[in-house]
């Protein structure tokens, strides 16, 4: 019988050139929160971001909303997971900071993925190492940031 569950969920959307809206949901059986966060691309810098709480276990988790605002204007870098975890999830919530630190991460995935994907459409003998190096070039932030395996 399962006796705990979580789901987390993180999706990417594409507004224009120079826009995506990240929208991250977590949810358990003690947690239930949601983020979005709006970043400028290419330059990687995060233009808003909104959360809300639905459920939670401590009186510091409702100032998320206040504390998470405090990233407007940071860049998404090799730096980002720290500085969330320190500068706003210290003060707001750690399980926000967790999420929001994924929505960034699943951003540099998702933009990676799209670009791949278009240049195998274009070039099906594409060689993807020589194609991944030319993406760290073109957003060098994201060298370190991005896990590949």
């Amino acid at each position: 019988m399962l006796e705990y569950s979580r789901c987390k969920s993180v999706g990417v959307q594409r507004q224009g050139e120079d826009r995506r809206v990240v929208s991250g949901v977590l949810e358990d059986e003690l947690y239930a929160m949601a983020c979005e966060i709006s970043v400028d691309w290419p330059s990687l810098t995060i233009e808003s971001v909104q959360t809300r709480m639905k459920r939670f276990t401590t009186g510091r988790c409702p100032r998320a909303k206040d504390v998470f605002t405090r990233a407007e204007g940071w860049k998404i870098d090799s730096e980002l997971d720290g500085k969330i975890k320190k500068e706003i999830g210290r003060y707001g919530c750690r399980h926000m900071a967790i999420l929001m630190v994924d929505c960034c991460r699943a951003l540099a995935r998702a933009e990676l993925a799209r670009e791949l994907k278009a240049a195998l459409e274009n070039t099906p003998d594409l060689d993807r190492r020589s194609f991944v190096e030319d993406f760290h070039q073109r957003y060098p932030d994201l060298r370190g940031y991005l896990q590949l395996r």
